[in-house]
């Protein structure tokens, strides 16, 4: 027996150079002459050369980028299995949560320059819809443009996002679609919303993690789950997300800026995947710091739109939130704990816009809360649907037949604000 221990021990231990000789390591650096080829001794000077050597390699592939400032006219694609490291140490608190700051002398800024516009600095995903898996980003500051997003993930599974800083002036930090994976140790601020994921597909679906994060001080919020895909054509419609350990505060800028906000879809007339009508959020929130926003949290529909412009929106919005809260810190809040309404989170709290907001249809929003984290929540939760006006719809005030529950307790219909 302790033979064969020996001999299996052996073939671990050779194992291992073996493999690491099959990944292909390509070397980025800003400080480079042009003209490299990405070895150790030659290599990149920019990213862009870097990512078309990784689209041609049959191994697996590994970015390695010192530091540096790298700036990007067009977005980087990564349409592969790879990873990609940076050399930025974020430094963290006493809590293990990173501070925004990073070790200097390690920085490795990937800066998006006008020529950009609101495209994505990164971008994961392969424009043919084929879904890719095993991607790793980690080490990077990314500072995207005025109306873009910083990181886009679409058809992606088994990612592995972290150790990242998502700052300003870009509009989003990280967005997700379709993909599942793990979102770990990085800072948001600065941006619109830090975080947003967004549902899949069953050939795509997204289950993901996000712990360890502090996404904190945006102008919109700190972490949205959409129970929709978006800008897709595919109709996903269920994440799931494990939220735990994470800093969601701060956030302050818009009259609805939130910690954490949770809603049933976003699909705009004349976009991809404009036909869907339903989705659903199912998540886990444990152990979160979410203190000193506008809103805490936020359960809403999203975007169910009644018209645009003179246009009647002809769907009927429908779906399901499924949440969990255990052992978060809720306090500080400007304007309430948490709202929770069955229209869009500005039609409830601007009433007046409901000629543009309809109320989901036969919805449930069931909420487990052993620790009455919510017990202060502001509810809209009408029993017909309030608003009389020209689309076909609105005729009559007609019958809603929304569930909400709260531990298994199904609550009356009325308002609370």
């Amino acid at each position: 027996m302790r033979r064969l221990l020996l001999v299996v021990v052996a073939l671990a231990v050779f194992a291992t150079p073996a493999q690491a000789a099959s990944r292909r390591v390509i070397h980025v650096d800003d400080d480079a002459p042009l003209g490299g080829n990405g070895s150790a001794r030659t290599p990149y000077a920019n990213l862009t050369d870097a990512l078309a050597d990784a689209s041609a390699a049959s191994s697996d592939v590994l970015i390695l980028v010192e530091p540096g400032d790298y700036a990007v006219e067009s977005p980087l694609v990564i349409d592969r299995s790879l990873e990609i490291r940076g050399s930025s140490v974020l430094i963290d608190d006493a809590e293990g949560l990173p501070t925004g700051q990073v070790l200097t002398g390690t920085e490795t800024r990937i800066v998006g320059t006008a020529p950009l516009g609101t495209q994505p600095l990164i971008s994961v995903g392969r424009p043919d819809a084929i879904v890719i898996d095993d991607v790793e980003i980690r080490g990077l500051i990314l500072e995207g443009t005025l109306g873009g997003i910083e990181m886009l993930v679409r058809r992606v599974q088994d990612y592995a996002i972290h150790d990242n800083v998502f700052r300003a002036p870009g509009f989003l930090g990280l967005q997700t679609i379709a993909s599942s994976g793990r979102v770990a140790g990085n800072y948001f601020s600065g941006v619109d919303t830090g975080a947003i994921l967004a549902g899949g597909y069953p050939a795509s679906p997204s289950k993901v993690t996000f712990t360890g994060n502090r996404s904190v001080e945006n102008n919109l919020g700190g972490l949205l789950l959409n129970g929709a895909s978006i800008g897709i054509p595919e109709l996903g419609d269920e994440p799931e997300a494990t939220v735990r350990g994470n800093d969601l505060s701060d956030n302050t800028l818009a009259p609805n800026a939130f910690g954490v906000r949770l809603f049933i879809l976003r699909r705009d007339p004349g976009a991809p995947g404009d036909s869907q009508s339903t989705g659903n959020v199912r998540a886990l929130l444990q152990g979160n710091r979410i203190v000193g926003n506008r809103i805490g949290l936020t359960i809403d529909a999203g975007f169910p739109y009644r018209r645009v412009g003179t246009t009647c929106d002809p769907r009927v919005f429908s779906g399901s939130i499924d949440l969990t809260l255990k052992d978060n810190m809720l306090t500080g809040s400007l304007l309430t704990p948490a709202l929770v309404t069955f229209t869009r989170v500005t039609a409830a709290l601007s009433p007046g816009t409901l000629n543009l907001w309809q109320y989901l249809h036969d919805a449930t929003i069931a909420v487990t809360d052993p620790d009455e984290t919510l017990a202060d929540a502001w509810i809209d939760h009408p029993e017909l649907d309030p608003f009389l006006g020209p689309c076909p719809g609105d005729a009559v005030n007609e019958p809603l037949g929304n569930v909400l529950r709260f531990n298994g307790v199904d609550l009356p219909n009325g308002r609370s604000f």
